[in-house]
C-alpha cells in the first residue's frame, strides 16, 4: 500500500480489519524501519480510528523488552484517559514466523494493555518480506 491507495476516509475507518491493519502498519514502518527493529504504535481514537502514529527506530535485535515497557507504561494511560485503543508492530531484518522473542513483545504489549484497561487491535511482525499478524488477545477474538 502507499499513501496514494489509502481511501479518502482512512481518517474514519475503524482499524478493526486485519488487512487494514497489515495496510497500516506497511504504511508506518518503512523497510528502513522493519531492519533496525523499530516498534510502531497507532494510537486510535475511542471509535478505534487511527489518530496517531508513533515509531522509534533503532532498536536492536535481542533488546530487552524493558524499552517498550517504558514506552507503553508512559502513553497507556493517556490513551486509556480517552478511551482509546492501540494497534502495535514490531519490525524485524526478516522472516515473518515469530520467534520467542516476538512472542515476547507481543504478550508484553497484550499485558500492558491489559493493565492499563486499552484496547490492543493488534500486534504485527513487520520485516522487508511483508506484515504478519499475531495472535489476538483471547478476550479479543470474541468480539
Amino acid at each position: 500500500m502507499s499513501f496514494r491507495d489509502l481511501p479518502d476516509d482512512i481518517r474514519s475507518i475503524p482499524l478493526h480489519d486485519i488487512v487494514i491493519q497489515r495496510d497500516i502498519v506497511d504504511l508506518m514502518l518503512e523497510i528502513d524501519d522493519r531492519r533496525a527493529g523499530a516498534i510502531a504504535v497507532m494510537v486510535c481514537d475511542e471509535g478505534d480510528r487511527g489518530v496517531q502514529p508513533i515509531v522509534v527506530s533503532d532498536v536492536p535485535d535481542g533488546a530487552p523488552t524493558d524499552g517498550l515497557a517504558s514506552l507503553l507504561d508512559l502513553l497507556l494511560p493517556l490513551v486509556q484517559a480517552d478511551q482509546g485503543s492501540v494497534l502495535i508492530a514490531r519490525g524485524r531484518r526478516r522472516g515473518l514466523v515469530p520467534t520467542d522473542h516476538d512472542r515476547e513483545w507481543h504478550q508484553l504489549a497484550i499485558d500492558a494493555c491489559a493493565r492499563h484497561g486499552v484496547r490492543l487491535l493488534g500486534y504485527h511482525l513487520a520485516t522487508p518480506d511483508g506484515v504478519e499478524d499475531l495472535p489476538r488477545p483471547i478476550d479479543a477474538q470474541a468480539s
